[in-house]
């Protein structure tokens, strides 16, 4: 069952260092994926994304943390952890952190008391297969909800219609805004640019942003599926791994397939990293978990990855099973022990068949010893009448 993720700021406990550690946890969602960015700006910051971690519910939990350098940024700023989760439809800051300082900042001209506005572009998935792409426009750090208006334009000038937005109170009780545009894929593709206007009674003047597709040398990545290892240590599942590297933009979308149909159970699919090449470029992995048994009866497992620079449909499959080696092995493990059975049932009627005879054969031979005495007597009667 798809479940929204919960998110939860994390700030330090101790005294203050040379730089300052934020964490955003993202817990209690499934299935993968999510994506978590935070707001940092021109700011001399490091990210760090932990695994993806398992829950005994079944749900799925992972951490972002966030390291500013300079504890005087930390102490001014506003920092926001947007999460994205695209099976529940949740694409919105859903907390956000602010330093010990912040909470009352000096406003500026176009963004005060910290509101922050992102847009989020289609996800390939949406783009190339769903065939139902939208823009995400996201307000963050509103202190009311009231009287917020949200405006789509386009370059072109063509109309857009947009989805009602939809508004979230956060833990820290400011409200952030959703809005969602559908696009056309082929205008998107084109370079279509799209603005989103955000207009509140607490901005002097609205908040404009402006989304196209990424700039750059497209790359199409590169995919490997690893099979489970041969020695398994007595559990009954195995783990497929998928390592898609050397792709460019970031954004890419991974589904894994059981014999052609989706893979509802559980994986965990990273988000993507840089690479250190003189290109730019990114590389991701993604996690399956599967049954022993379904392995063994050579079930086909795919991993299919969707981005804009591949040929075609945009889409490249990499499918993996027991490898016809194993399958063969297997059969003539099978065919050695029905051989063996057979040969020692042949012996076993073999030796019954020779010991019954023996036994008939040395019956009649004790019959036909008692029997001589008498034969004997008779032909010497005949011989010796007299006698």
């Amino acid at each position: 069952t798809t479940t929204k993720p919960s998110v939860f700021p994390l700030r330090p406990c101790c005294s203050e260092p040379t730089s300052m550690s934020l964490g955003c946890l993202v817990t209690g969602y499934f299935p993968e994926p999510v994506t978590v960015t935070w707001d940092t700006g021109s700011l001399n910051v490091s990210t760090l994304d932990f695994p993806t971690a398992k829950l005994s519910s079944g749900l799925l939990a992972r951490t972002s943390q966030l390291t500013v350098s300079d504890p005087g940024e930390w102490a001014r700023k506003s920092f926001t952890c947007s999460v994205g989760h695209a099976p529940s439809s949740t694409s919105q800051p859903e907390a956000a952190e602010r330093g010990p300082h912040a909470a009352s900042p000096h406003p500026t001209d176009d963004e005060p008391r910290g509101i922050s506005t992102y847009l989020i572009p289609p996800s390939p998935l949406d783009l190339y297969v769903r065939t139902a792409p939208k823009l995400t426009c996201l307000v963050v750090d509103l202190e009311s909800k009231e009287g917020v208006t949200v405006v789509w334009t386009r370059d072109s000038q063509k109309p857009v219609t947009s989805d009602p937005w939809k508004a979230n109170k956060q833990l820290n009780a400011t409200f952030s805004i959703v809005s969602t545009l559908p696009v056309d894929a082929k205008d998107w593709i084109d370079g279509e640019t799209y603005r989103c206007t955000v207009t509140h009674p607490e901005l002097p003047k609205p908040i404009i942003r402006s989304i196209t597709k990424a700039p750059g040398k497209r790359m199409p990545p590169e995919v490997y599926v690893f099979l489970p290892p041969e020695e398994q240590g007595g559990q009954d599942k195995l783990t497929l791994t998928c390592l898609i590297q050397n792709f460019f933009p970031g954004d890419i979308s991974v589904q894994w397939l059981r014999n052609g149909q989706i893979h509802n159970d559980q994986h965990s699919t990273t988000a993507p990293l840089k690479t250190n090449t003189s290109h730019p470029s990114f590389f991701i992995f993604s996690r399956l978990e599967i049954t022993l048994a379904d392995w063994a009866l050579n079930t086909k497992f795919t991993c299919r990855v969707v981005h804009e620079a591949l040929p075609g449909r945009r889409t490249l499959e990499k499918t993996v099973f027991k490898s016809p080696e194993e399958l063969e092995s297997a059969e003539l493990d099978g065919l050695w022990t029905s051989t063996c059975v057979f040969i020692s049932l042949f012996l076993l009627s073999v030796s019954y068949g020779a010991t019954i005879t023996l036994f008939k054969v040395k019956r009649v031979f004790s019959t036909e010893l008692r029997s001589t005495p008498q034969a004997l007597h008779d032909y010497a009667n005949i011989l010796h009448p007299g006698a």
